[in-house]
């Protein structure tokens, strides 16, 4: 064999070697989880309440929190009215009618980021709720909650029936 062709050879196969190993630097940002589905049942055990001057009730940890409280490092619900209608909130059952997802959301509590948006609706007498459920803005970068993690924020004022 020619000794000039060794090294080409050699040099030939380290390349290809490497241009299959090229990764790409940034991956791609992976799908929401959809785990919340259109017919899922959120069902709130005990009345709630907005504050004076606040259009919106924050969950973290299974608790009601203020919007200074909330920390930086766990997922976080935020519960709003549709219409903008403030007021006391029965117990009762509430119908996922749809879910969407985002990349952020701004807001009074500073924003959000991996938005997992959920439309509760109840009987026509009733008005209907957006929980927006997502990681702190400013936080290291994560992925869509889960519904564990969905309900690690809202546990202690609701519970889930999920149709999988």
């Amino acid at each position: 064999m020619n000794r000039k062709r060794i090294p080409r050879v050699a040099l030939s196969g380290a390349v290809a070697l490497l241009a299959a190993c090229e990764h790409s630097p940034n991956p791609p940002i992976p799908e929401p989880p959809q785990q919340v589905e259109t017919g899922s049942r959120f069902t709130l055990r005990t009345p709630l309440d907005f504050p004076a001057g606040s259009s919106e009730l924050l969950f973290q940890n299974e608790q009601l929190v203020a919007a200074a409280k909330l920390s930086r490092d766990m997922p976080y619900c935020k519960l709003a009215p549709e219409s903008g209608a403030r007021g006391a909130i029965p117990p009762g059952t509430f119908t996922v009618g749809s879910v969407n997802y985002d990349e952020r959301e701004v807001g009074p509590a500073g924003g959000m980021t991996r938005v997992t948006r959920i439309a509760l609706t109840a009987d026509a007498s009733r008005q209907g709720y957006t929980l927006s459920c997502g990681w702190p803005a400013g936080a290291p970068a994560r992925g869509f909650l889960t519904t564990e993690q969905i309900f690690d924020a809202i546990g202690g004022q609701f519970s889930m029936e999920l149709l999988r």
